[in-house]
């Protein structure tokens, strides 16, 4: 997720959203809620998986195996049916699982296809199956829903950033992080669970759809079109994008063989097509340069007039005004573009183990967006994270340190660790390491970290344990230093920095 770089054509609820969110493990471990082995007794799983920020997301007991998501709009798009079936192994002896789930109606919940008792209460749906689920065995639960798309008044209601899925007009879209998944379907709604996904889009004819991942089919049902994407790479579910609209979608051949597709309003493909063939191919060869092979087989844009910038794996949203070649011009949104890309490595590929990790997502496209910015537009990298340095200390004491934020500091609470810690902080980090190691070291750890760690999840105590490896040196305390501290060290090789 970017910082807005306008704010004329914004719809307002999108706007002060994301604006909120901006200023401010590899699997399921161990069940917190019960104390049984998992080879024991039967006993319910855990309703979260021990999330210091968000202890309700993520559920405990089980790993996500594949997940297989299938949405049916009505044809005015107001309201959908989603069923969610998702494959899992227990992880220890299951008399009940939780699955997260909020805003919408149960139509039925069935378990290995036999028909399982359940609850549903605040945000965790719990599901008792027919016969307990024995350790270490795969099973699956399908969870069929119904709701509402919410219109941007609807959405401005929520009291949440999250907000799952919206519409205006003929157009929806998906604002997931950190939490608004679980507004659509029932789903495991945590980076550590996330799992190779299919999505399934039946939409009235007369619209497009399009979702994470490659399509595979799709077919004509009377008055509808149904297609099917698929997401061989794990997706995490906070970076699921369905869009359904009056949108045309663009394929083109991207650099190394990457597959572009990108879904643009019908009627503005001439105006925005020139700024995207352009600067997608350069960002992408850009990171490839520096980090390495791509992540993913296929990337393109959804472009969407009701805005918003959000790094949705392989299909990044953003505001299509953004992307005309006055909004390029005035708003500098190659550099959002560059941003949002670098999430495909950081944050999409590697996913942070916990929301206090979150650093490892949006410090690095900081870092990897003011790059770009030196390269493209001259911007002085030096005098860019000077600023940053300079604000750090009022910035700390409000939120906390950038890998232990408070969560009780951040409006709304659920957008928690969204902060001036993740984002700039984070490039600040990476920067003073950079100072510390030198150039060339600096990306051999970069260049390891993604290749390492591609496709899985990670946290702090990995990097600083890759870097220190990768440096040839212990790295630990001064990288302590920097992500633990509510005051930023002296910034190596600049002794002239002093914070406000």
């Amino acid at each position: 997720m970017a910082r807005h770089t306008r704010n004329s054509t914004f719809t307002p609820w999108i706007a002060a959203a994301l604006t909120t969110a901006l200023t401010g493990v590899a699997a399921c471990t161990a069940d917190a809620a019960t104390t049984s082995s998992g080879t024991g007794d039967p006993a319910p799983g855990a309703a979260g998986i021990g999330d210091t920020l968000h202890p309700g997301l993520g559920n405990g007991g089980y790993t996500v195996r594949h997940t297989d998501l299938a949405v049916r709009f009505a044809e005015d798009l107001t309201t959908y049916t989603a069923t969610t079936t998702l494959r899992g192994r227990a992880t220890r002896s299951l008399s009940r699982f939780n699955l997260d789930l909020t805003g919408t109606t149960v139509r039925s919940v069935t378990v290995d296809g036999r028909e399982a008792a359940w609850d549903h209460s605040g945000e965790e749906l719990r599901v008792t199956p027919a016969a307990p689920v024995p350790s270490g065995q795969g099973f699956s639960v399908e969870v069929t829903v119904h709701a509402p798309v919410a219109d941007p008044e609807a959405a401005g209601k929520l009291g949440t950033s999250a907000i799952g899925m919206v519409r205006a007009k003929d157009t929806v879209q998906t604002l997931n992080q950190p939490s608004g998944a679980h507004r659509i379907a029932a789903l495991a709604d945590h980076p550590a669970q996330k799992a190779p996904t299919t999505i399934t889009i039946t939409a009235p004819a007369r619209l497009n759809s399009i979702a994470n991942g490659e399509l595979t089919t799709s077919r004509r049902e009377g008055a509808y079109t149904v297609r099917r994407f698929e997401s061989r790479q794990k997706l995490a579910p906070e970076l699921i994008q369905i869009g359904v609209g009056p949108f045309t979608v663009v394929k083109r051949r991207g650099p190394d063989g990457i597959k572009l597709r990108h879904a643009l309003p019908n009627g503005e493909v001439n105006d925005l097509l020139p700024q995207i063939d352009t600067v997608v191919p350069k960002a992408l060869r850009f990171f490839t340069q520096r980090l390495g092979a791509f992540p993913l087989r296929t990337y393109g844009v959804y472009a969407t007039p009701m805005g918003g910038e959000l790094e949705t794996q392989s299909l990044t949203l953003l505001g299509s005004e953004e992307l005309t070649k006055e909004g390029m011009e005035a708003n500098g949104s190659d550099t959002v573009v560059a941003h949002e890309i670098s999430h495909e490595y950081f944050g999409n590929s590697v996913s942070p183990r916990r929301w206090s990790d979150l650093w490892l997502n949006e410090g690095h496209a900081v870092y990897y967006q003011s790059l770009w910015a030196q390269e493209t537009h001259g911007a002085d990298l030096v005098d860019v994270m000077k600023r940053k340095y300079q604000d750090s200390a009022a910035e700390l004491r409000k939120q906390g340190p950038i890998a232990d934020p408070e969560a009780g500091a951040f409006t709304p609470g659920d957008m928690a660790p969204y902060g001036w810690g993740a984002y700039q902080g984070g490039a600040l980090a990476l920067y003073a390491l950079r100072q510390k190691v030198g150039e060339d070291t600096f990306r051999r750890i970069e260049r390891a970290w993604v290749a390492e760690n591609r496709d899985s999840t990670a946290g702090t105590a990995d990097f600083i344990r890759l870097a220190g490896r990768v440096a040839g040196r212990d790295l630990g305390p001064f990288l302590r230093s920097w992500l633990y501290s509510e005051k930023l060290p002296a910034m190596p090789g600049h002794p002239d920095w002093h914070t406000s």
